[in-house]
This record gives structure tokens, sequence and C-alpha cells, in this order.
């Protein structure tokens, strides 16, 4: 009586089992899929793809910690039902990152325009040429306590308005046209309209030995081997116009 019975619930299993759905995935889902590759064989090959791709997300989500709904326990059709889910979330989530991209993009292209308009009105109004830069020695007598790089400007106010401020900075490229460093520069010296003036811009740039940054690239090169373009940023005149170039963060 006991070996029928037996029988008769081994032969309501694999009935039970025909329809792979209905297959209970034990502790081990995806070691189960290889073992049983005829049953799920006959799910479609889209469906199987798909519960191979849950079951490895899922296991991968159970390492990092992740609430992961487990597969052990559940039938086929319960975990493929929740993998479904999880693809529209997946392409919805792809959909939305293309869209900030674009997004992201065209906010690039609108402030590259800006800065471009911005920049070349000030530019139309200013002309900035470096000169010259040395490094000025140690002095503790004039309060100076380690070398100095100071930069010489050459500042022409083509406009018909008295310049109150003008702020940039100064890009030093090598002859063959890399990048040695940049300065960024304040001229807080009025220059009225159609004049010009030579200056630096504060007491320098503190040299530090132990640094190789901008500064220290810079004062270490011949100015005859750079070339320096000044990037301008913003421009204040006497009438209360103020010019600014948007920055890339915004």
């Amino acid at each position: 009586m006991r070996r029928l019975l037996a029988v008769l619930m081994i032969v309501l299993f694999v009935a039970g089992c025909s329809n792979p759905k209905d297959i209970v995935f034990g502790p081990e889902p995806l070691k189960q899929i290889a073992e049983q590759g005829e049953q799920f064989k006959k799910l479609s090959e889209e469906d199987r793809m798909l519960l191979v791709g849950y079951l490895t997300i899922s296991e991968m989500g159970k390492l990092f910690g992740a609430d992961v709904k487990p597969a052990t326990g559940r039938t086929v059709g319960e975990v493929l039902a929740d993998a479904r889910v999880w693809k529209e979330k997946m392409k919805a989530a792809e959909a939305d990152k293309i869209k900030q991209e674009k997004e992201a993009e065209l906010l690039k292209t609108k402030v590259l325009a800006e800065r471009k308009v911005i920049s070349d009105t000030i530019s139309s109004s200013v002309v900035v040429a470096v000169i010259d830069k040395t490094v000025l020695p140690k002095n503790y007598d004039a309060g100076r306590y380690s070398e100095l790089l100071s930069v010489k400007y050459a500042v022409q106010n083509k406009s018909d308005k008295t310049i109150l401020q003008l702020k940039g900075r100064v890009v030093f490229r090598d002859a063959t046209g890399d990048m040695v460093g940049t300065l960024h520069v304040d001229f807080d010296e009025p220059i009225g309209a159609r004049e010009s003036l030579t200056t630096t811009t504060g007491s320098g740039w503190r040299i530090n030995p132990f640094m190789n940054s901008s500064i220290e690239k810079i004062a270490g090169r011949e100015f005859s081997s750079m070339k320096a373009t000044f990037e301008p940023e913003s421009i204040a005149f006497a009438d209360g116009e103020v010019l600014k170039v948007p920055d890339m963060e915004k």
C-alpha cells in the first residue's frame, strides 16, 4: 500500500511539473535550472533569459545586502511575475537616465552658447595681454617670507565706459599647446574709457617648493617658452552694468 502511494505521489509530482511554471525552487535556483534543464526548456527563450537574469541579479543583491525577495519555496511562475515587474522598472530607469542625459547635454549646449556670447561681449570691450612673469625672491625686510610668482599685464579698455573691475583666468600653454597651468586674476583698478594701463594683480602667488601646482609650474618655466591667453569671467562698468560668464556647473 505504501509503495502504491509513493508511486502515485511521484506520478502526481511529474504531472504537476509538466508545466515548468509550477516548478518550486529549492535553495539553489540557478543550480536547479541547470540540473532540470529539460523541464526549463519548455519555457519560452524570452522567459528563460529573463528568469536567469533576474535570479542572477537576486543573488548579487543578497551579497550586497539588498532587500530581494528569495526565489526558494516559490514557483517559477511567481518568480517570473516578479522578474517582469523588475524588467519594467529597469526599462523605466534606463529611459529616465537617457532623458536626464539628454537634458544635461541640452543644458550644457545652452550654457556654452551663453558663455561664448558674454565672453565675446567682454572681449570686445577690453584686451588683456600678459607681458611678463617673474619670480620674486624671499625678502624678509619687504615682508616676503617665500618666493612669489608675479605676472605683469597690459590692459586696454576699448569701450566708451570706465571699467571698475575685471575678473578672469590666464591660461599658460607650452610651445606644443599643452596646458602648463592657470591663474585666476582680478583687476580692480579703474580703467577709463579708451585708456590702457600696465599692472600686476596683488602681491603675487606664493611658491611652495613642495608643491607642483599651476603656480609652481608657471614659475618654473621660461616666459618665452609659453603662450598666455586671458579668458574673461566677469566685468563691471562704472554705469552699473555687470556681465558674468555663466559657470559650467549651473
